[in-house]
């Protein structure tokens, strides 16, 4: 899974083998016992070794799938352990497991991806003597067993023809921020039909986590369908034309260019930095290669998780960039509701025009997601509030039953567009 399909917070049924939970008031989050505890795994096919070690991906390290802070250690029993110390953040842990890349991600029985796994919550008195809970795990499949595997090829590709409905083309991007400063990665640029038999100008949008946006990644649950779903406004007349622009994520580092604030354990913030490599190469270049209209007032920002924070806090610091944004399932309450304080404190900056949209399971469906659930709709109602009360013409769709990927931010993306670019505007 990419760093956005990771992004998909949602809760899996857990294959727990020991010890089996029930779920009660005076039961706790694991993630918040100071001695912390200790992860098992068992591979059945033995695909894991020591040249190709299992690895957690999870969001407490910034959902790189090879961290080595997160390398499980291999047991006589052929099963694979870590021991998790407690997170500085204790947080609710997401996760899945790897072999070292997102291409080895695990997968269900079904050949299908499963959603982010989390612990399950557990009764502290058991534990009161420092003792760590342990929890066991086992992988059926792995994604590079899957027929077709080895000859999957996604949005890095740069020898493939892009497939997306209508017209893109592939802009080389050099460079980002902190750690990924002076990478190479390839923007996707989608033009509306007729693009190439006129000389009109367009507005344009940018959108994180760009290798999701028009195309189904290898291993990723969803895409956006952006493409798709402009097209079919634009050829209805319910949007103006306009043109998108999928800036990849970073892999590794995507939460130190999202993010302005620690949000997790190892995440080194450099937001602004990003911004200003947005603004100084990325949309220099977009410019020069297609006819886009300038201004804040024709130029959006938007994305998802991380992304959606990043949006919000990009149209936020440069009004002069970005005049409107799309803000979708923001991570408003990590590190203690972090990000939220500072988008609803009395005088944000807010952008002229948000799109904002949230799902009411958001974390999951199982039964001790439910409080978490409450407080992500919660957060996105008092951002609605505060947009309302400083005058933002903000659109807020809540999701029924929709959860944290992919699938729900495409369904999402219609009300997005015609908010931002409806005719009626």
């Amino acid at each position: 899974m990419s760093v956005a399909r990771i992004a998909s917070a949602v809760l899996t049924t857990l294959v727990l083998l020991n010890p089996v939970t029930t779920w009660s008031q005076d039961q706790i989050q694991p993630e918040t016992l100071d001695q912390g505890f200790i992860i098992v795994v068992d591979d059945p096919g033995r695909l894991a070794s020591e040249s190709q070690p299992i690895y957690i991906g999870t969001n407490h390290g910034n959902w790189h799938p090879g961290n080595p802070v997160f390398k499980m250690s291999p047991r006589s029993d052929g099963k694979w352990q870590l021991i998790v110390d407690k997170p500085e953040d204790p947080g609710r842990m997401q996760f899945k497991f790897t072999r070292g890349s997102w291409e080895t991600v695990e997968v269900g029985d079904d050949d299908e991806q499963i959603a982010n796994r989390t612990l399950p919550t557990i009764d502290p008195s058991e534990y009161a003597d420092g003792s760590r809970p342990i929890f066991e795990y086992s992988v059926p499949k792995w994604a590079d067993q899957l027929p077709g595997a080895v000859q999957q090829r996604g949005v890095e590709d740069t020898t493939t023809e892009l497939e997306v409905t209508g017209t893109a083309r592939r802009l080389q991007l050099v460079g980002g921020a902190g750690r990924a400063n002076g990478i190479v990665r390839d923007a996707i640029v989608w033009l509306p039909s007729g693009y190439e038999t006129s000389d009109q100008e367009y507005p344009v949008l940018y959108l994180m986590d760009g290798q999701h946006v028009f195309m189904k990644q290898p291993n990723a649950p969803a895409e956006w369908h952006a493409d798709e779903t402009a097209t079919e406004l634009i050829e209805s007349g319910a949007i103006e034309p306009l043109i998108i622009v999928g800036i990849p994520h970073s892999g590794y580092s995507r939460g130190d260019e999202y993010l302005p604030a620690e949000l997790h354990d190892g995440v080194e913030p450099s937001a602004d930095e990003f911004i200003g490599w947005i603004e100084r190469s990325v949309m220099p270049r977009v410019e020069r290669a297609f006819r886009v209209k300038t201004g804040a007032e024709n130029t959006a920002v938007g994305g998802a998780s991380y992304g959606g924070v990043f949006s919000l806090y990009a149209a936020s610091k440069r009004p002069d960039l970005f005049g409107s944004a799309i803000v979708e399932s923001p991570s408003v309450l990590s590190r203690n509701g972090y990000m939220m304080t500072m988008f609803a404190a009395g005088g944000f900056n807010w952008p002229d025009r948000i799109f904002l949209g949230m799902g009411t399971n958001e974390a999951g469906t199982a039964d001790e997601a439910a409080d978490l659930n409450d407080r992500y709709v919660s957060a996105a109602q008092k951002l609605e509030e505060r947009a309302v009360e400083s005058g933002v013409d903000i659109k807020f769709v809540l999701g029924a039953g929709q959860v944290h990927n992919e699938s729900a931010w495409a369904e999402r993306f219609r009300s997005a567009l015609v908010h931002l670019y409806g005719s009626e505007n």
